[in-house]
């Protein structure tokens, strides 16, 4: 054996770069928390599973309160950096008890599997609502928003994911309504209305 002859390619980046993309598609680049697409997927995976052992699932959704006065006044930078504050304080009050999202501009969502004690869900939705409704400090400017707060619990709200996200969604469109700064529990007279 006299040696051999070849060539290589550094390819380091194109994986980082395929790695980084994965990452884009599950997790929300702002706050680092998952995205809709993630907790869509989540939430689906685990009512599958706990539908055949009858167990059950409650969803959060946090809607902030006022948000759009603080990108108006500070800036969509302004903005930007208090969602990243209110991701921080929703990941001390749920820690490991769940999965935290932020499903849209001013949402967020949480998962909490084997939760159905109503007690207990709405300690932790006035948590909530009191954690994030303490004031902020961003660019040197303090601010406050406010939280609103929607509970739905499977199986009772629903069976399926989108059943459980649309019973979340209209007991925090309740909340809003009634005042904003409150928890509601999805009912099915909600539904009616």
């Amino acid at each position: 054996f006299e040696g051999y002859g070849g060539h290589g390619k550094d390819v380091t980046i194109q994986r980082q770069e395929r790695r980084d993309a994965a990452r884009l598609a599950e997790y929300d680049t702002l706050t680092g928390m998952a995205n809709r697409n993630r907790m869509g997927r989540r939430l689906h995976a685990i009512l599958s599973t706990y539908r055949a052992a009858k167990r059950s699932c409650a969803l959060i959704m946090v809607g902030l309160d006022r948000f759009k006065h603080i990108n108006d006044t500070l800036g969509h930078a302004g903005g930007d950096e208090l969602l990243k504050q209110v991701s921080l304080r929703l990941d001390t009050i749920i820690a490991k008890r769940g999965e935290i999202g932020r499903v849209g501009g001013d949402e967020f969502q949480v998962i909490l599997p084997d939760f159905d004690d109503r007690g207990k869900l709405g300690e932790i939705a006035a948590r909530i609502i009191q954690l994030l409704s303490q004031p902020y400090t961003v660019d040197g400017t303090r601010c406050t928003v406010g939280a609103s707060v929607g509970v739905a619990i499977a199986p009772y709200d629903g069976l399926e994911a989108d059943q459980l996200v649309r019973s979340a969604d209209l007991a925090l469109y309740e909340a809003k309504r009634g005042g904003r700064g409150q928890y509601r529990f999805y009912s099915s007279s909600l539904k009616d209305e």
